[in-house]
C-alpha cells in the first residue's frame, strides 16, 4: 500500500487487489523514520482509473472472458488488470507520533511504510500496564480499574451481543475483586454459576441469585425515612406534602416499635389530615404492600442481609433476578435498592460496587438519571447501563460516559443519536456500526485508550441465556 492523498482527518492509500485483505475497523501505521501516522480503516472502494470505464464496456462487448491462456511474455496483461484491479483503502487519522492528530507533519509518498497492526499490540502501546487485568476480547485485555469507578455503556440492537458481553464483564470484575451488582431484567445472569456441562464455574464461588419478594424481603421496620422517602417519591410519585405526612406517622409508629403496613393504614385513617392527602398516601402504601417485595417480619427473621453479601476479602457477584416482577414492582424495588446502598456506602458499611443494568430505561425515570450517575459515581456506585434503545439515554449519560461498548446497530436515527453525543466522527459510526457482526464491538472510552478499537468477545464458557425462546427452536434441538 501507498499514501495517496488526505483530506481533513480522512487519508487515502492505494492498494493491490491482493494486498487490501482488510475489515472494518482494522488499524494501520504509516512509518517514516521514527515518525507514524496511525490510521483506521472505515471503507475500500475501487480505484477510479482513467479509462477504466471504457476498458470494461470493451470486454463486455466482446462477449465472455477467453479462459484460455495468451501469450504474454513480459506479463503485460496481467499488470494491466492488476492495476484497473486497484483498490482505495479509506482511513481515519487516530494519532499522529502517538498525540492526538494535530500536527500537521505527513509522511512522503515514496519512502514511507505501511504495515498493518494487531490490536493487541496497538493498546500496548496507548494504554499502561493493566493493574487489575481482565479479558474481554479475543487478543483484548482491559484493565478493572478503567471500569470500576467509571460510567459505561453497551448498547446495541437485539441478539448483537451486549449481554454476552456484560455477562463476561461483570464475571470478570466480579473474580480480580469488584462487587459486582446486577439488574437482571430477563433472567440471563442467574445461571452463570454453571458451565455448560454441569460443572461449577468459575464464579460459582462468588455468586448469589436473589429473587425479590421471593428469598429477599424486606422489612418495613428496617427501611430508614430517607430510604422508603426515595421509594415513595421516585418510584411511586407521592407528592412532597403527602409525603411529610406520612413520615410523621412512620416516625411515632417507629418511636412506639409498632411500624407495620395494618397499623400505617390504620394511622392514615384516624389521624386528621386533608383528604386528598389520605387518599393519597393510602393508596402508596397498598401498592407499596402489594409488591410483596416489603414485609412486617422482624430483621431477625429476613433471610438475607444486604451488608453479608459483600465480604471485603474477595469480589461478589449479587444478580438479583426481576424477570417475575411487574413494571410497578421492578420500579419500586430499583428505587430501594439504589437508596439502601447509597446509604451502606454513606456509612461504609460496604465497599464500592459495580451496578450492572440490564434495559436500565424500562425501570429508571429520566429525572433520577442524573443522581444515578453523576452522583452515585462520588460515593462509590460505578454503573454499567445495558440497552437496545441508544436515543433512550440522555445526553448527559454519553457526555459523562467513560467507556462506550457499540454493538451492530442499523437503525439510522440510533447511529446519530451517539454521533452527537461521543468523541467519535459520525463518519466512522455509520460505516462500522451498521456492518460489525454478532459478537463483535466497537469499543471507545479510557478502558481502550480513547480510541475505537473493534474486537470479538471470548466465550467464557458459562451458561449464558437470553436467547429468543421460540417452540421451532426448541423442535430443532430435539431433533
Amino acid at each position: 500500500m501507498r499514501l495517496f492523498r488526505k483530506s481533513g482527518d480522512k487519508v487515502e492509500l492505494l492498494a493491490l487487489s491482493w494486498d487490501s485483505d482488510l475489515s472494518l475497523g482494522d488499524y494501520l501505521v504509516v512509518e517514516e523514520s521514527d515518525r507514524k501516522i496511525l490510521l483506521q480503516v472505515i471503507d475500500v472502494e475501487y480505484a477510479d482509473v482513467p479509462g477504466l470505464m471504457e476498458d470494461i464496456l470493451r470486454d463486455l462487448s466482446s462477449g465472455s472472458v477467453e479462459v484460455t491462456e495468451r501469450l504474454d511474455p513480459i506479463e503485460i496483461e496481467s499488470v494491466v488488470r492488476s492495476i484497473r484491479d486497484s483498490r482505495v483503502v479509506v482511513a481515519k487519522v487516530r494519532r499522529v507520533n502517538g498525540v492526538d492528530p494535530n500536527r500537521l507533519w505527513l509522511p512522503s509518498r515514496y519512502a514511507s511504510r505501511v504495515r498493518r497492526v494487531e490490536v493487541s499490540d496497538l493498546l500496548r502501546t496507548v494504554i499502561p500496564p493493566p493493574k487489575v487485568p481482565v479479558r474481554v476480547g479475543e487478543g483484548v485485555v482491559i484493565d478493572a480499574t478503567s471500569v470500576e469507578g467509571s460510567v459505561t455503556l453497551i448498547v446495541g440492537r437485539k441478539e448483537s451481543g451486549k449481554s454476552h458481553l456484560a455477562k463476561v464483564l461483570s464475571s470478570e470484575l466480579a473474580r480480580a475483586g469488584c462487587n459486582v451488582v446486577v439488574l437482571d431484567v430477563n433472567g440471563e445472569y442467574v445461571s452463570l454459576g454453571r458451565r455448560r456441562d454441569g460443572e461449577p464455574s468459575h464464579v460459582s464461588d462468588l455468586m448469589t441469585v436473589l429473587a425479590p419478594g421471593v428469598n429477599f424481603q424486606v422489612p418495613l421496620a428496617s427501611m430508614s425515612d430517607e430510604v422508603l422517602a426515595d421509594v415513595m417519591t421516585y418510584a411511586l410519585g407521592l407528592p412532597q406534602t403527602s409525603l411529610r405526612e406520612l413520615l410523621r406517622l412512620v416516625r411515632d409508629l417507629r418511636r412506639r416499635r409498632a411500624l407495620t403496613f395494618p397499623n400505617l393504614m390504620r394511622a392514615v385513617q384516624s389521624v386528621p389530615m386533608n383528604e386528598s392527602v389520605r387518599d393519597a398516601v393510602a393508596n402508596r402504601l397498598l401498592t407499596l404492600e402489594s409488591t410483596g417485595i416489603f414485609t412486617d417480619s422482624d430483621q431477625e427473621e429476613l433471610e438475607v442481609d444486604l451488608t453479608s453479601l459483600f465480604p471485603p476479602d474477595r469480589g461478589a457477584l449479587v444478580v438479583f433476578d426481576m424477570s417475575r416482577l411487574g413494571s410497578i414492582q421492578r420500579r419500586v424495588f430499583v428505587e430501594f435498592l439504589l437508596s439502601r446502598m447509597k446509604e451502606l456506602l454513606f456509612n461504609d458499611e460496604i465497599d464500592p460496587i459495580v451496578l450492572f443494568a440490564e434495559e436500565a430505561h424500562l425501570y429508571l425515570r429520566e429525572t433520577y438519571w442524573e443522581d444515578v450517575i453523576t452522583r452515585m459515581r462520588h460515593i462509590g456506585i460505578s454503573t454499567v447501563l445495558i440497552t437496545n434503545q441508544p436515543d433512550s439515554i440522555p445526553a448527559l449519560i454519553y457526555r459523562q460516559a467513560d467507556n462506550v461498548f457499540m454493538f451492530n446497530i442499523r437503525n439510522g436515527s440510533d447511529i446519530e443519536h451517539l454521533a452527537r453525543n461521543l468523541e467519535i466522527d459520525p463518519e466512522t459510526l455509520r460505516s462500522i456500526l451498521p456492518n460489525l457482526p454478532p459478537g463483535n464491538v466497537l469499543a471507545w472510552g479510557k478502558a481502550v485508550g480513547r480510541l475505537p478499537i473493534t474486537f470479538r468477545v471470548i466465550d467464557p464458557g458459562t451458561m449464558t441465556l437470553g436467547t429468543t425462546r421460540t417452540k421451532l427452536g426448541r423442535l430443532l434441538r430435539q431433533s
